[in-house]
């Protein structure tokens, strides 16, 4: 647990477009940094559907940390 170690987090629930919603809603919260999990579906999913990660590294105007979720 993030708070347990002290790391001060605010965890959001929202519906709306992801990457707009997830920048515009960072853009509120005074946050030095974004941390977002990364399904790593690989390069076939990525062409045809997109990668949520990647839209938000480009678009991010604060430092992005991307966490693989699988193992």
């Amino acid at each position: 647990d993030m708070k347990k170690s002290g790391i001060d987090v605010t965890p959001l629930i929202i519906q709306g477009p992801t990457e707009e919603t997830i920048l515009e809603e960072a853009e509120k919260l005074p946050a030095y940094a974004k941390i977002i999990g990364s399904h790593g579906r690989g390069a076939m999913h990525r062409l045809l559907v997109g990668s949520v990660s990647e839209a938000l590294l480009h678009r991010s105007r604060i430092p992005l940390v991307i966490i693989p979720t699988k193992k």
